[in-house]
């Protein structure tokens, strides 16, 4: 039960609905179909994390409750599978030991009540995306700094071979004139 939205470009980011309630995840599609996501479904866990093995995604919002596998595990295996994807918790119960489960070991993001507030829904996704590019951001400069921290590294030595070979000749012609001149 996978939908991609028309017209994706490469740059939209990509949100995992997963639950397994269809009445919740076409609530959950028709509230964001307005929005520049590219928008996954999936109708359990097991193909959530098959969706995951196709193709990278930015958040994943997981309903809490589903047979086979619960949100938090779902959540949990997630973190450590692809750390850098945001999760969700969607749960309809005020279940402590899950929600606990999904902060300690799927190391949630956040979670959402349901039912949920639409606006609420839509600006906290709006955050969790805002978060997810800042930190692909912040690593991907940091990959950058260090590379050019290697080059820099590496044309100093360069640079310190030429000075010293340089030197060296200006050395010897300094000797040649000085037996010159003698």
């Amino acid at each position: 039960m996978e939908e991609h939205t028309a017209g994706a470009a490469q740059d939209r980011p990509t949100v995992l609905l997963v639950d397994d309630e269809e009445s919740i995840l076409n609530s959950l599609r028709r509230l964001l179909r307005s929005q520049p996501y590219d928008i996954l479904l999936a109708d359990s866990a097991a193909k959530a994390l098959e969706i995951l093995e196709q193709r990278p995604v930015d958040v994943v919002m997981s309903d809490a409750r589903m047979p086979s596998m619960d949100g938090a595990t779902l959540l949990a295996h997630i973190h450590q599978r692809y750390p850098s994807t945001l999760r969700i918790l969607l749960t309809g119960y005020a279940d402590m030991t899950l929600i606990a489960k999904a902060i300690n070991e799927g190391q949630i993001h956040r979670y959402i009540s349901k039912p949920w507030n639409d606006e609420d829904m839509l600006v906290t996704l709006r955050q969790a995306l805002a978060h997810h590019h800042s930190e692909s951001e912040r690593q991907r400069l940091e990959a950058l700094t260090r590379q050019q921290n290697e080059q820099l590294k590496t044309l100093n030595s360069t640079l310190e071979k030429h000075v010293a070979a340089r030197t060296a000749e200006l050395q010897q012609t300094a000797d040649m004139l000085d037996l010159a001149y003698e």
